[in-house]
């Protein structure tokens, strides 16, 4: 494969508080299924605004190119800051907690993590800073609590999981915590713990679909005493809809219930009506208002009440990303994030080798 071997990528990063250079790495997980030109936009877009961080690339068995078409494009970009993890689990929606596990276990073989980063391929970087911002803690996800009766979507299938069930009766009953995946970010030594807990249950698809890495991880953090330093540092379009959409059903659960199918199907056809309208989306003021650490703007958005639980969605000047950017290199917000970085040349001055993660 096309990138810097471990050693030389290592080489090249410098300690962001100090004038040494440190062999100590943050990694990121970015699982990946689509558009290998939006991946190596993506890699170009981590080299400017985090340039401290190793990628490990999950390709899904299901990817809808060839991997030639993915090195080709990689080194088309001169992407150096990155590693392919050889190992390849199958995924789908709600099927993607174990090609972070894959890709947590081939990051701790490389013997120099300190910190390991949650992507995914449908989020950017829009502001530097962010290795100094994860020098002031150990870990960063949201302490989200979930309970019967929370409006969150997932929560409900969540609560059902038999899997998780069976690892939180491990822990004498620990709480369900969910936290967005995006920008979270725990001390490698927690996750490889969290990994192989995970690998000595046996597998089982939930009863209901939902992504159970965004409960997973953070519950099991939680149970093994892990408190959080911080919030993911990526804002995501579904901090808006959540908060229009809950106070919608603030006002309709009393008329029409909650345990029918019936009141189900009327709040699905809501829902999705209003995913529709794409109010919500991210766009190009909402790249300037986080890029600009604008916090008078961001301030109604810190906390969020799913139905019976108040939580903190991300912290005060913590915020560097946004999801959701679309997957085409054609796409104009896209294309907008990129030119931040324009002016830039990331990785170019660095020899690129062929190496493999192994």
């Amino acid at each position: 494969m096309l990138g810097l071997t471990k050693d030389e990528h290592v080489s090249r990063i410098q300690h962001p508080c100090s004038d040494h250079d440190d062999t100590a790495v943050i990694y990121i997980s970015l699982p990946i299924h689509t558009q290998p030109a939006a991946v190596a936009s993506q890699l170009r877009n981590f080299a400017f605004f985090f340039p401290e961080a190793m990628v490990v690339l999950h390709v899904s068995p299901a990817a809808r190119f060839e991997m030639r078409e993915l090195t080709e494009a990689l080194d088309r970009s001169n992407c150096g800051n990155f590693l392919i993890n050889p190992e390849r689990v199958p995924t789908s929606w709600g099927n993607i907690l174990h090609a972070h596990v894959a890709n947590i276990r081939l990051i701790m073989r490389q013997g120099n993590a300190t910190k390991i980063c949650m992507h995914a391929s449908n989020d950017m970087l829009v502001r530097k800073g962010l290795a100094r911002r994860l020098e002031s803690g150990e870990h960063f996800f949201n302490r989200r609590v979930v309970r019967q009766g929370t409006f969150w979507r997932f929560g409900q299938p969540a609560l059902e999981d038999e899997c998780l069930t069976t690892l939180r009766n491990r822990f004498g009953g620990a709480e369900l915590i969910g936290s967005q995946i995006e920008g979270s970010c725990y001390a490698a030594a927690l996750l490889a713990e969290i990994a192989e807990t995970i690998m000595r249950i046996p597998y089982r698809p939930p009863r209901i679909p939902y992504p159970r890495e965004e409960v997973w991880f953070s519950t099991l953090a939680n149970a093994l005493g892990a408190s959080a330093s911080g919030c993911p540092y990526i804002f995501s379009e579904f901090h808006r809809f959540d908060r229009v959409f809950w106070k919608v059903l603030r006002r309709l659960n009393p008329v029409i219930g909650t345990k029918s199918a019936t009141s189900d199907f009327i709040r699905r056809v809501i829902e999705f009506g209003m995913i529709k309208t794409g109010f919500h989306r991210i766009n190009t003021n909402w790249v300037d208002i986080i890029a600009n650490d604008d916090i008078r703007r961001l301030a109604p958005y810190e906390f969020l009440s799913d139905g019976n639980n108040t939580w903190r969605v991300f912290d005060p000047h913590g915020l560097f990303g946004v999801k959701r950017v679309p997957r085409r290199v054609t796409s104009p917000l896209r294309a907008y994030i990129d030119a931040m970085a324009s002016g830039s040349e990331p990785l170019t001055n660095v020899t690129i080798t062929n190496s493999r993660a192994e």
